[in-house]
């Protein structure tokens, strides 16, 4: 009798691409991060609106939007974290102090991932993703991130930034697949991350 017939077949770990630990590191961060905001009624959107409300995160084209006001700035002013004063929003003491400590717990993922390997293993990680972006032909020219068709993390209407998805205060999804921001926003984060160890 063979004691495997029922047993699923797995790989072993030492046999998957190199694709593959990117996308399964990616999604896991991206993941624990959406847990951890969750935990707070925050979403990495929100989280974004309100780095940029504090001044702690500059992403092009988003201070702008965030000034039209939109649902998510205004959840933010429901619960006193923002403001809008003579037409301008602006984040207030009480936001700044949840930011603050919203920022430790974003910390915290950030510094599992660090010690989850050596600092050399770390530093090797990204020296050696770098060399092969650069042989297939990435350097510093080249658009930081790439979202949905050849747009980058943002989504639509944006450029370069931690790519949150679509137009903050819009309907997010309105003529996009419901996923393709969360996707964008997962390479994007990562990507940022790797480029910026202590980065909120």
């Amino acid at each position: 009798m063979n004691n495997h017939d029922n047993t699923p077949e797995t790989p072993d770990t030492r046999t998957r691409s190199l694709a593959f630990w990117m996308r399964t590191a990616g999604t896991a961060l991206a993941g624990e991060m959406n847990r951890t905001l969750a935990a707070e009624g925050l979403d990495r959107r929100d989280w974004a609106v309100l780095d940029v409300l504090a001044g702690e995160r500059e992403i092009p084209g988003l201070a702008e939007r965030v000034q039209r006001g939109g649902k998510r700035v205004r959840s933010l002013a429901a619960r006193g974290w923002a403001v809008e004063r003579d037409g301008a929003w602006a984040i207030t003491e009480d936001g700044r102090r949840e930011r603050d400590r919203i920022h430790g717990l974003v910390s915290g993922v950030h510094d599992r991932v660090r010690d989850a390997v050596t600092e050399a293993d770390y530093a090797t990680t990204l020296t050696s993703l770098e060399a092969i972006a650069r042989e297939l032909g990435w350097d510093e020219s080249s658009p930081r991130r790439f979202g949905p068709r050849g747009r980058h993390g943002f989504g639509r209407g944006f450029g370069h930034g931690h790519g949150c998805g679509p137009r903050f205060g819009e309907h997010p999804h309105r003529g996009e697949h419901p996923h393709r921001g969360e996707r964008a926003f997962e390479r994007g984060f990562t990507a940022g991350f790797a480029a910026g160890r202590n980065a909120a």
